[in-house]
């Protein structure tokens, strides 16, 4: 039987508004039943991202509401930071923490220092160590592996190129390169160039992109970028003799608004607000000692010319209605992205 649970997440009240239907072994109801353990929460991210803003923004609003604290570190990709980070965060009296690595390997043994402390652990994209009360992944490998398909489909036989990210970024964005290559085999996608950055930055996009105008120009018919972020770098490079469909991942506003006015193909929506909301109820949940799926995976979804008027503002999330909705698809558990697409 597919199990499903359901968490009303709307603003503030998303942990307090708490519903469940569903078949043993989740079919406790934390509204009836709610364990009377104060949610303390530390989240440490990898790196400086709008992505990771948002959803610890919404996180910490989620933890408020259901009247606890949170706190929120940022490593710089630097794998001794966050162990540090960890340890601060663990010795100012947290009970579970959120922890998307920059190194997934290296961050261990201070996961295990902080398990024996009692901490509970809510992990983003881990597939070592443990265990974890849950593993809410993202999709990075579908990511690039769907946007190779797309890119097929767009131009065809046409020259392609890549921007892949650097190995410093970690294996989870890393995982972006690897869907994108096996996709661009898979389907056929005459992959002419690629190209690793060394900076998360526009510049770095308009950079690469340019050298790719000069080699190719009106030639290459599209161009696949790991992160949203360099391709801003492309409205500066791209006119009408180099204009090759520029395809992201990320979903950030300003690269949907280039979306929306004709200046790029496509992006993957990482959905930070199902990502959040997710993370919250699964932060709720390991405290009250309450049962989850070992891992969570939250879909990404293309956002083209034919739905980016229909994109959610970040700004606009936090008060969207979002209903955490579990189910089972190939062998994994997903959690619902709901309307946002």
């Amino acid at each position: 039987m597919t199990s499903r649970l359901t968490l009303l997440a709307v603003g503030a009240t998303a942990l307090a508004a708490a519903t469940v239907a569903a078949a043993a072994p989740f079919g406790d109801n934390p509204a009836k039943a709610a364990c009377k353990s104060k949610l303390k929460l530390g989240f440490t991210i990898p790196l400086p991202d709008p992505n990771y803003d948002v959803i610890y923004g919404m996180v910490a609003k989620d933890i408020k509401g259901a009247h606890g604290t949170s706190q929120k570190t940022q490593a710089n990709l630097d794998p001794n930071k966050q162990i540090a980070d960890v340890q601060s965060m663990v010795s100012a009296g947290v009970n579970v923490l959120i922890v998307a690595p920059v190194n997934p390997q290296a961050i261990q043994p201070a996961l295990n220092a902080a398990r024996k402390k009692g901490v509970k652990l809510v992990a983003t994209d881990v597939f070592i160590g443990g265990p974890y009360a849950t593993n809410v992944a993202t999709s990075p490998y579908d990511a690039g592996y769907d946007a190779a398909q797309y890119l097929k489909q767009t131009v065809g036989s046409g020259a392609v190129a890549a921007i892949l990210a650097p190995a410093f970024a970690g294996p989870v964005i890393a995982a972006r390169n690897t869907g994108f290559v096996a996709g661009a085999k898979k389907f056929g996608l005459n992959l002419v160039e690629q190209q690793t950055a060394n900076a998360f930055t526009p510049d770095e996009g308009a950079k690469i992109l340019g050298s790719y105008k000069v080699k190719y120009g009106s030639t290459l018919k599209g161009v696949w970028i790991f992160n949203d972020t360099l391709a801003l770098g492309a409205p500066g490079i791209t006119d009408s003799t180099f204009n090759p469909a520029i395809v992201g991942v990320n979903g950030i506003p300003p690269f949907i608004q280039m979306i929306q006015g004709g200046k790029a193909a496509a992006t993957w929506n990482l959905h930070p607000e199902a990502i959040a909301h997710t993370l919250a109820w699964a932060a709720e949940r390991a405290v009250c000692g309450k049962a989850m799926p070992k891992t969570i995976y939250v879909p990404v979804t293309k956002v083209d010319s034919s739905n980016a008027a229909e994109w959610v503002a970040w700004e606009k999330l936090p008060a969207l209605p979002f209903t955490v909705t579990l189910h089972k698809k190939s062998g994994k558990t997903f959690v619902a992205v709901g309307k946002n697409p």
